[in-house]
Formats: structure tokens, sequence, C-alpha cells
């Protein structure tokens, strides 16, 4: 007959899933900010079960201040949402985890876009405020009239727009 007994001292409990994403989120994102150089903004995208997209922002050293910096001076200049695309888009360099997508953007060349005053091209300007105003009623929101201002790159205006309905699901690391 089987005798049933306690594991033994060096047994190591199975590993079992807990469904809390988080820790795996953090550790991809840590794992890009200790490579990234310093004044880099690392934006990453992580793909839900449900569908939605959850991103995050995380600066590393000097990073956040510039940022901030550079938000100032962007909206001083009069740059908008459109702006902000073409310059993150130039300035981003692009790697994935898995279905993780991780961008960092070196925020000494997004000043330098911002100082001269990028607006980027007029015909894809025009065609993204179409998408904006066509979007605007399916969403249940009201109808836009031009294009917003510029989102932000810098963790003050990051947390303005945290839980905003124009993005998608906003969280700040350590700021």
């Amino acid at each position: 007959m089987p005798v049933l007994t306690a594991p033994s001292a060096n047994a190591v409990p199975g590993l079992a899933p807990t469904g809390n994403r988080g820790p795996v989120e953090r550790a991809v994102v840590d794992g890009v900010l200790a490579v990234a150089g310093p004044e880099t903004l690392v934006r990453t995208d992580v793909p839900q079960p449900d569908g939605s997209v959850r991103l995050y922002a995380a600066w590393t050293d000097g990073g956040g201040p510039l940022a901030d910096h550079i938000d100032r001076v962007a909206l001083a200049r009069g740059l908008d949402a459109w702006s902000w695309v073409e310059i993150l888009t130039h300035s981003a360099r692009t790697t994935h985890r898995g279905r993780i997508e991780v961008r960092t953007h070196p925020l000494r060349q997004v000043l330098a876009d911002v100082e001269r005053g990028h607006r980027g091209s007029e015909k894809y300007r025009a065609g993204f405020a179409r998408v904006l105003a066509d979007d605007a009623p399916r969403a249940g929101r009201p109808p836009l009239s031009g294009i917003p201002a510029w989102p932000g790159v810098g963790p003050r205006l990051w947390h303005r727009y945290a839980g905003d309905s124009f993005t998608v699901e906003r969280h700040c690391l350590d700021c």
C-alpha cells in the first residue's frame, strides 16, 4: 500500500500561472531601460488578451526633465499631434520582444526637430485630420476641428493625458 509522504526539503514548487502580466511587462521595460542610452524616451506597447494595448512610457537618466523641456518648446512653437507623429517616427528605433513592441527615442534628436519647428508633410497632415474627423463620431466623441495639440513626450504631459479617451491605456513607470 502506498504511503503519502511530505515533499523533500529540496523540492522546488512548480510554477503556476497567476494571470498577473504586470511583472513580465515591467521586466521587459526594465530590460530595455538597462541598455538604452541616457536622455531616451522608451515607449512600450503591450498587447492585452482582450485585444487592447497597454502603453508604457519610461525615461532613462536625464530623459524626464529633457522631455518636459521639449514639450514646453513644442507647445510654444504651436506644434500639433501630426508634428508629434512625424518627429517621433523620425527618431524611433523599434524592436520587438515577442509581441511586445518597444520604441526608443533619443530625446536630443527629438529636441533638434522640435527646435527647428518640424511640422511634417502637409499632405499627410490633411489626411490625418480627415481620419480623426471621421473617427470621432464612430467613437462617440464630438467631431474635431483640426488636429489636437502636441500630446507630449515628457512625464508632465503623459500624466495629463493618462486615462484620456484619445489614448489607449497609458502608464508611466517611476514618474
